[in-house]
C-alpha cells in the first residue's frame, strides 16, 4: 500500500535531497502537512555543485535541517569496480550513474538509521528508473524502513 503524507505524521522522515526545486517543494509540503522532516544529501564529488554546503543553505529556506553525507571515497571505489568490470552502456559511456545510486542509497540509509529515521522519502519522478532503484535498495538495505514516493501521492500534490 502506498503511503500518503498523512501516514507520515508522527514519524521521522528522511528526504533524499539535491537542494533543487523538486527537493524543496517536497520538503516544504511535508513540513506544511505537519511531518517531521530531516533532509539528507550525498556528496559524491559531483562537479555541478561548487560547494556541497549550498544544498543545506537552499534547504534551510524550507525550514529543514540537512545532513550532508560524504560518500566520495565510496563513489570512487564503485567507479573503479565499473572500470574493472568494463561496465558500459552498449559499449559507450561508463555505468557510473547506476553505481552512484546504490552508493547514494546505501550511504543515506545508513546515515538515516543512525538518526532514527523511520521513512525514506525520495524525490524521484517517473522520468526514469530512479524510483525503483531507491525503493528496491532501501527494501534490501533496511527492510523495516518505509519508503515514501511523494510524486505518487495525490494528497501531497
Amino acid at each position: 500500500m502506498a503511503l500518503s503524507a498523512k501516514d507520515l505524521r508522527g514519524k521521522l522522515v528522511g528526504v533524499c535531497v539535491s537542494g533543487g526545486l523538486d527537493s524543496k517543494t517536497v520538503s516544504k509540503r511535508l513540513v506544511e502537512e505537519g511531518v517531521q522532516v530531516l533532509a539528507f544529501s550525498a556528496d559524491l564529488g559531483q562537479p555541478d555543485e561548487d560547494d556541497i554546503q549550498n544544498v543545506s543553505k537552499r534547504m534551510a529556506t524550507c525550514g529543514v535541517e540537512t545532513v550532508i553525507v560524504d560518500l566520495k571515497a565510496e563513489m570512487a571505489e564503485g567507479c573503479f569496480d565499473v572500470v574493472r568490470c568494463q561496465a558500459r552502456y552498449d559499449g559507450g559511456y561508463w555505468n557510473t550513474t547506476g553505481i552512484g545510486r546504490i552508493v547514494t542509497c546505501h550511504g543515506l540509509v545508513t546515515a538515516m538509521q543512525k538518526r532514527g529515521v523511520q521513512v525514506l522519502s525520495h524525490g524521484a519522478t517517473g522520468r526514469g528508473n530512479d524510483q525503483m532503484r531507491f525503493e528496491r535498495y532501501t527494501n534490501v538495505l533496511a527492510p523495516s524502513m518505509l519508503v515514501y514516493a511523494p510524486w505518487r501521492d495525490p494528497e501531497l500534490l
